[in-house]
């Protein structure tokens, strides 16, 4: 679920940190371009699981690749916080990081939690207690994986099983905000932080490759995707030395943008037909991520791309889009056939709506409300510690 120092063009936004503020309470100019693309990345996850649990499976095959653009937006946004911190500051405050991370994720995570915690104790979902605390704990992913093939479809189709995604960035903010933590103890640190990020990269890769042939393990390991956000640090580090430059040269903008509207075009074909190629979990991701790169700059350069992905509705939709990934699945699996009596398009198109209403509702009623309080970090780490105790219990009660 996230922006340059001082400069003509500087943004914030991020697939779960939009209107990110760096410390001292100071909110980093936002870019709407980057939530018409989040926008995107959301429509084509939704579409995609909407579809395949409405009898279309050959639609929007390729819908999941979203949630490797929020990856790599997620690892660009985040970085160029914590570097504009670093430029202002001197140093990296990871009390202040923490808070904010705590404050923008759990709330809407955990009332997700609960909702559908309790609701297991109706016919409309068939959860089980490890899928609960995975998804209080933000561990998914591996609970996956561990699970092996046995479990992997009760976990993975049940009700919270999209929380994958959502461990797989919390635990690579924890990394990356203590990496660049060290760097900043450097007498260079953007080259270390540069350093370490192509290293993941490096590594990531050499991972998809070697570690093993089980799917899963290549598609849910944080070790594996890491890449896709690290990308995401590398590009932020490259605007850094390179904004001035991108947009102050008319010819250099108008190529960025030209590529990145090839880009944008280039993933929304890659939603509508890529499936779950063989080719993506061995380090298909990286190229995808590349792309989402192109698109990136294509946005911040403020051209034509930017100004077709700032319209009121995409942007909207992309401020939304934290919420819409955490509801829909829950949605999408209590809506069936057999209920609404609907299928195919008509059925899709239920699911969007109830699943929009429901995601705006999160977002205005828990999202907001919680990142406007001022709370220091103990209280923000003691309330996230005693909620998601509770939650705990909670699932205890489950079979």
């Amino acid at each position: 679920m996230q922006s340059p120092g001082p400069g003509a063009r500087r943004i914030a936004s991020a697939p779960v940190d939009d209107g990110a503020q760096a410390a001292g309470g100071r909110t980093i100019a936002y870019e709407p371009g980057i939530d018409g693309l989040r926008a995107l990345s959301i429509i084509g996850v939704l579409l995609f699981h909407a579809c395949a649990t409405s009898s279309l499976t050959g639609w929007f095959r390729g819908g999941n690749l979203g949630v490797s653009v929020f990856f790599t937006l997620s690892g660009f946004l985040i970085t160029t916080l914590l570097v504009t911190e670093l430029d202002r500051d001197g140093r990296i405050d990871l009390r202040r990081f923490w808070t904010r991370r705590i404050r923008r994720l759990a709330p809407a995570s955990l009332a997700v939690v609960i909702a559908v915690t309790l609701l297991s104790a109706t016919s409309w979902f068939d959860l089980r207690r490890s899928d609960a605390l995975a998804a209080t704990w933000s561990v998914t992913n591996w609970h996956v994986i561990v699970g092996g093939q046995e479990r992997l479809l009760q976990t993975i189709v049940g009700p919270l099983g999209p929380t994958w995604s959502l461990a797989v960035e919390e635990q690579f903010y924890v990394l990356l905000a203590i990496g660049v933590w060290l760097a900043s103890r450097t007498a260079r640190p953007v080259r270390a932080i540069a350093i370490g990020a192509s290293v993941a990269v490096a590594t990531s890769l050499a991972i998809a490759n070697t570690v093993s042939d089980w799917a899963p393990r290549l598609e849910f390991g944080t070790d594996v995707r890491a890449a896709e956000l690290a990308v995401g640090c590398l590009l932020a580090i490259a605007w850094r030395g390179h904004r001035e430059q991108l947009t102050t040269r008319p010819s250099v903008a108008g190529v960025a943008d030209a590529v990145g509207a090839g880009a944008v075009a280039g993933l929304i074909v890659l939603f509508l037909t890529a499936g779950t190629a063989p080719w993506l979990l061995r380090g298909g991701h990286v190229l995808v991520a590349l792309v989402s790169a192109a698109a990136i700059i294509g946005v911040l350069v403020h051209g034509r791309l930017h100004r077709v992905l700032a319209v009121a509705p995409l942007v909207a939709v992309g401020r939304w889009s934290y919420a819409l990934y955490l509801v829909h699945w829950p949605v999408f699996l209590v809506l069936t056939e057999g209920r609404t009596n609907l299928d195919g398009v008509a059925l899709v198109a239920v699911k969007l709506a109830v699943a929009g209403v429901l995601g705006v509702a999160l977002h205005l009623l828990v999202e907001q409300p919680v990142r406007r309080l001022h709370t220091s970090t103990r209280t923000t780490v003691v309330s996230w510690l005693a909620v998601s105790a509770l939650v705990s219990v909670l699932a205890f009660t489950l079979p």
